[in-house]
C-alpha cells in the first residue's frame, strides 16, 4: 500500500472516530447509505480453455480443424490497492432477541476498478500492458447482526450473496506451449461474464447525530468461476478465472424513521373524589378566606395574599411612555428613541419629546438619583466612540437640567462600544447598540405615586473607567 493511501485511510478513520462524542438515540427503520474505501483484489490466475485453431475462423469452426486447449495458465495478475464505492439500502428490524442484538437486512451495490501491478505469463515473463483493467459491479444481499441495539455504538457481523459482473479491458494472453504450433496471438477485445459472489463482513456503527450513523466496515468477497472470451479472432477460446478481494470502508447512513422513544407509563386510574371549589369573588385566583384585598380589579396581578403586586421597573415597549414606578437602586431603563444626528451629540426632535417624559418622571420622584449612560456601536475607532458616547450622555443630562431636573441628581458616563447588547455585524444590531440608558444609583419607588419614599442608603456607583484610547480614525458615521 502506498504511503499516501495509508494517510488517506488514517485520516478517514480519525474523522469517523471524532464523531463518537455526538451521542444519539439508537435508530431503527429503513435507511440509505454510502460507503467509500480501499479495495485489494487477490492474485488472479487466468486459465486458457475452450477450442482454438491455427488461423482465424468463424464461430462455427468450419474453416480449420479445432483443437482443445489444455487448461494451462495463460497469465497471473497481481493488483494494486484501488478505490471502492458502494450504495446501500437496508432496514433495522424491530425484532431484538433478549435485547442484545437485532437483525439488519441490507442490499449493496458496489463498483470496483482494478489496475494490475504486474502480469506474469506462462513462460515466466512479466509486464503490465497499457490499458489493462478489470472492472467489477456487485449486487449483494446481506444479513447483518447488530449487537447492543439500544446503545449508540453497534458492532456487527454477517454475510451475504449476490452477483458480480466482471469486465476485462485489453486483456492479452499468450498461448501456453501445448497449443498448436502455428497458433498466433489473436487481437484482444473487451470480455465480460456474470457469476455468483459470496461475502463476509464485520464492522462498527455509531449513532452520531439524529438520523445519521457513521461506521468502519471490513468486507471479504469471493466469486465462483467466470469465463471471459477476450480473443476477437478466436471466438471459441476463453479464459476461466475467479475473483476475490478484501475491502476497508468508511460508511455514512441516513435513517428515515424517527429515533425510538419508550412508550409513556400510564398509571392505573384512581377514584376521583369531588372537592368543593373555594369561593373567589374578585376572580384573582386567591380564595376569599385568605384574600386580604377582596376587591382587586379584574385582571390585576396579585401576590399570595390577593393584593396587587408592586409595579415592575422595565424598559417601555415602542410607543409606551417611560415610567419609573417600581424602580430602585441598580435598575436600568433603555431610553428607546433617544437618538442623535449622525456622528453627533445633537438630539433629534423625537428624542426631545421622549426626554420631556423622562424629565416629568424624575420631577415626580425627587429622591431618585440617576446615572445617564451613553453607548455606541463599533463603526469607528475605540477612542472616537468613547468620546462620542460621553458627549451624548452629557447632551441628555443638559436637556433634562433645562427641563427642570436638579443637576445634582444626575451623573453621566460614556461606555463607547465596550458594552454591546446586539451583533455589531448587522445594521439592526448596531442600531440597538447606539443607545442611552438611565440607571438608578440611589432611591427606590415602591408604589408608583408622586413623592413616594423608601429609598435605599446605597451610594451612587462610581463612574466606570473609559476604555484605553486608540489611534484609529473613525471608519463610518454612527
Amino acid at each position: 500500500m502506498k504511503r499516501t493511501e495509508f494517510r488517506t485511510i488514517g485520516l478517514g478513520l480519525t474523522m469517523a472516530a471524532s464523531l463518537v462524542s455526538f451521542r444519539a438515540v439508537a435508530t431503527e427503520g429503513p435507511y440509505v447509505g454510502i460507503q467509500l474505501g480501499a479495495n485489494l483484489a487477490g492474485k488472479q490466475n487466468y486459465l486458457l480453455k475452450g477450442q482454438s485453431t491455427t488461423m482465424t475462423q468463424a464461430p462455427d469452426g468450419t474453416e480449420a480443424p479445432l483443437e482443445q486447449n489444455s487448461g494451462e495458465s495463460a497469465g497471473v495478475y497481481k493488483y494494486n490497492i484501488n478505490p471502492l464505492a458502494q450504495i446501500v439500502l437496508g432496514d433495522t428490524l424491530k425484532y431484538k432477541p433478549f435485547g442484545l442484538f437485532s437483525f439488519r437486512p441490507e442490499f449493496e451495490l458496489g463498483l470496483r476498478r482494478e489496475e494490475p501491478k504486474s502480469i506474469t505469463y506462462y513462460d515466466g515473463s512479466t509486464g503490465a500492458k497499457t490499458g489493462v483493467q478489470l472492472s467489477s459491479t456487485t449486487g449483494i444481499a446481506n444479513l447483518w447482526i447488530d449487537f447492543f441495539p439500544s446503545s449508540s455504538i453497534h458492532p456487527y457481523f454477517g454475510a451475504g450473496a449476490g452477483a458480480i459482473q466482471l469486465i476485462l479491458n485489453n486483456g492479452q494472453f499468450d498461448p501456453p506451449p501445448q497449443t498448436p504450433t502455428n497458433f498466433t496471438v489473436p487481437a484482444s477485445r473487451k470480455a465480460d461474464d456474470t457469476t455468483v459472489i459470496f461475502q463476509g463482513g464485520a464492522g462498527v456503527n455509531w449513532d452520531v447525530y439524529g438520523p445519521f450513523t457513521v461506521g468502519v466496515d471490513y468486507r471479504y468477497v469471493r466469486s465462483l468461476r467466470a469465463d471471459l472470451y477476450p480473443y476477437k479472432d478466436q471466438p471459441l477460446t476463453f479464459v476461466s478465472t475467479s475473483y476475490k478481494a478484501q475491502s476497508l470502508l468508511l460508511s455514512l447512513h441516513y435513517y428515515f424513521a424517527r429515533p425510538v422513544t419508550p412508550a409513556p407509563i400510564v398509571p392505573p386510574p384512581t377514584e376521583v373524589i369531588p372537592v368543593a371549589q373555594p369561593v373567589d369573588t374578585d376572580g384573582d385566583g386567591v380564595p376569599d378566606d385568605v384574600d386580604q384585598c377582596p376587591d382587586t380589579p379584574h385582571g390585576t396581578k396579585v401576590d399570595v395574599k390577593g393584593c396587587p403586586l408592586p409595579p415592575l421597573c422595565k424598559t417601555p415597549e415602542p410607543g409606551e411612555k417611560i415610567s419609573l414606578a417600581g424602580c430602585g437602586t441598580g435598575d436600568s431603563i433603555v431610553l428607546n428613541g433617544v437618538n442623535f444626528d449622525n456622528d453627533k451629540a445633537t438630539l433629534t426632535p423625537n428624542a426631545k419629546s421622549i426626554l420631556d417624559n423622562v424629565a416629568s418622571e424624575l420631577k415626580q420622584y425627587p429622591d431618585i438619583q440617576v446615572e445617564v449612560q451613553g453607548h455606541t456601536d463599533s463603526n469607528a475607532s475605540v477612542q472616537h466612540n468613547q468620546g462620542l458616547s460621553e458627549r451624548r450622555a452629557a447632551s441628555v443630562k443638559k436637556y433634562l437640567v433645562d427641563a427642570g431636573v436638579d443637576a445634582g441628581r444626575m451623573t453621566t458616563i460614556g461606555f463607547g462600544e465596550s458594552q454591546p447588547i446586539a451583533d455589531n455585524g448587522t445594521a439592526e444590531g448596531r442600531a440597538l447598540n447606539r443607545r442611552v440608558q438611565l440607571r438608578i444609583t440611589q432611591g427606590s419607588i415602591t408604589q408608583g405615586g408622586p413623592g413616594s419614599e423608601g429609598s435605599s442608603e446605597a451610594s451612587p456607583a462610581p463612574e466606570a473607567a473609559a476604555p484605553a484610547p486608540s489611534a484609529e480614525a473613525p471608519t463610518a458615521p454612527q
